[in-house]
């Protein structure tokens, strides 16, 4: 698949829920996430629990992202993307986070607290009393962390 970062063919994200992060480890060894995220002209945005993942962004910001269905299977013929990844902050994030909510709605705060067969969700075992917070918790959550990722033009 060719890479490809023109604003126009960004928009074929904007057709799926999901899309497949290959971020890279210290020894470049590739690690693929499916998320959900929200295209913003020529960038996407997402959230992800603090740990592993924003390490790696920080380290490595250079990833690249495809089209894929909720368990990471690339959707055929799908476009790869290359672009750089930006952990944001304050008023960044919050924004962000708005838009991630518009898209999503209220699946957005409910779907990552609840078991699916088949994908991790790293929030799924946690107390019901802090499912509950979190589920009415529309800013961002204080274990997550919102990030940018801009293509090149």
């Amino acid at each position: 698949m060719a890479t490809n970062t023109q604003h126009s063919d960004i928009d074929e994200l904007s057709s799926t829920r999901y899309a497949l992060l290959r971020s890279y480890k210290k020894d470049g060894a590739p690690v693929d996430t499916p998320m959900w995220f929200a295209v913003e002209g020529n960038s996407i945005v997402f959230r992800t629990k603090r740990g592993p993942k924003t390490a790696r962004l920080r380290a490595h910001p250079r990833v690249e992202l495809t089209a894929c269905d909720y368990r990471g299977r690339k959707l055929s013929g799908a476009t790869v993307f290359t672009g750089t990844a930006t952990i944001l902050e304050d008023g960044a994030a919050a924004e962000a986070n708005r838009v991630l909510h518009r898209r999503y709605g209220w699946q957005w705060n409910l779907v990552p607290l609840i078991r699916i067969p088949g994908v991790t969700q790293v929030h799924a075992g946690l107390p019901l009393r802090e499912k509950w917070s979190k589920a009415r918790n529309r800013g961002v959550w204080d274990d997550s962390a919102i990030v940018r990722i801009d293509f090149g033009s």
